[in-house]
């Protein structure tokens, strides 16, 4: 399995996100990418989201990692008090 970056929840590193993720697409390492985000505004309720070289299976890859990390995230909460 790939190794998961976590990036802190936090809205003032949300540029400093999608920075690292353009930075590693210039460098050409980026094999795939699925992205989604809520919008606000006039499109509240919506979500975009968009996908790089990914077929169905590697759709459901990246899918699974975010699901992985979210249970990761559950699990320390609730099990290791962080």
């Amino acid at each position: 399995m790939a190794k998961i970056i976590r990036f802190p929840n936090k809205d003032k590193d949300l540029i400093e996100q999608l920075e690292y993720i353009t930075e590693q697409a210039r460098e050409g390492k980026l094999k795939n990418y699925a992205f989604a985000a809520e919008l606000q505004g006039e499109d509240e309720g919506l979500i975009a989201t968009s996908y790089y070289n990914a077929d169905v299976g590697t759709k459901q890859l990246l899918n699974s990692h975010i699901q992985v990390d979210i249970m990761a995230a559950v699990l320390e909460v609730n099990f290791f008090d962080k």
